[in-house]
């Protein structure tokens, strides 16, 4: 395990498939800018008188020669970027429940079980989702932003680029803040499943104890209150995405 106490060591296994992704996301993300082109240039010959059928014919085919190229690399971008995520979750988990089986009985005593199960779900999710749709919104963010901008600067306009560039900083600021609120938010919800697991394992495990001395309807009051915290929690950051969404989709 001493080698494979850091997530670079998994990543590192499957840095190819990585690097063909990310190089295929390239690709993808420079071709993304040649269909408002030829859209463009479609709308300008026909309104200007300029273009016949045959041109127009012409740039629908280099359109449909576009989509039909970036379905096929965002498949193959998936497949190497997720795909390899997905594995990398797989191998973490194998690799953690191994190392569990090697612990003595006293680590289990000190540890919460709620805490172990959170480690193999809500955890190992969040870092599947850091190695995998987290890359490709970087990836994108910066790249497709500086594309467009040049594009933009190039085909366009300067004074409408620098207009577009001022509501960017905007979006950063709400960025910024609507990372720290999710993180503050996750790990709420993290803990707050994790006391419910531990709820639940305590009462299985004393089931006998609590007959014994008739405290079921306490029991059942103390997981309806852990149940509701984890909901409410759960709930929190529901909202938080739902509200950030409609402005993503304005935005966007």
């Amino acid at each position: 395990m001493k080698q494979k106490n850091t997530l670079f060591y998994y990543i590192g296994k499957y840095k190819w498939k990585y690097i063909a992704g990310t190089i295929i996301l390239l690709v993808v993300d420079i071709l993304n800018l040649y269909i408002p082109q030829f859209t463009g240039e479609i709308t300008d010959g026909l309104q200007s008188h300029s273009m016949g059928m045959d041109g127009v014919v012409q740039g629908i085919i280099k359109i449909l020669l576009v989509g039909l190229i970036l379905t096929i690399g965002r498949f193959c971008w998936r497949y190497f970027i997720f795909g390899s995520a997905r594995r990398i979750e797989y191998e973490i988990r194998n690799d953690m429940f191994a190392h569990l089986e090697t612990l003595s009985m006293r680590y289990f005593n000190e540890n919460k079980t709620g805490e172990l199960m959170s480690y193999f779900t809500n955890d190992l999710n969040a870092v599947r989702m850091s190695i995998g749709p987290a890359v490709i919104t970087t990836f994108d963010a910066i790249i497709l932003t500086i594309l467009v901008l040049g594009k933009m600067i190039t085909h366009v306009d300067l004074r409408l680029t620098i207009m577009v560039v001022i509501p960017l900083g905007i979006i950063a600021g709400g960025g910024i803040w609507y990372g720290k609120q999710a993180e503050k938010r996750f790990r709420e919800k993290q803990q707050a499943f994790s006391d419910l697991t531990d709820q639940v394992q305590e009462s299985i495990s004393g089931v006998r104890v609590i007959k014994a001395f008739v405290q079921e309807r306490k029991e059942m009051q103390a997981f309806a209150k852990s149940n509701k915290n984890n909901k409410d929690k759960n709930m929190k950051v529901v909202k938080l995405q739902a509200n950030v969404m409609p402005l993503l989709d304005v935005v966007g």
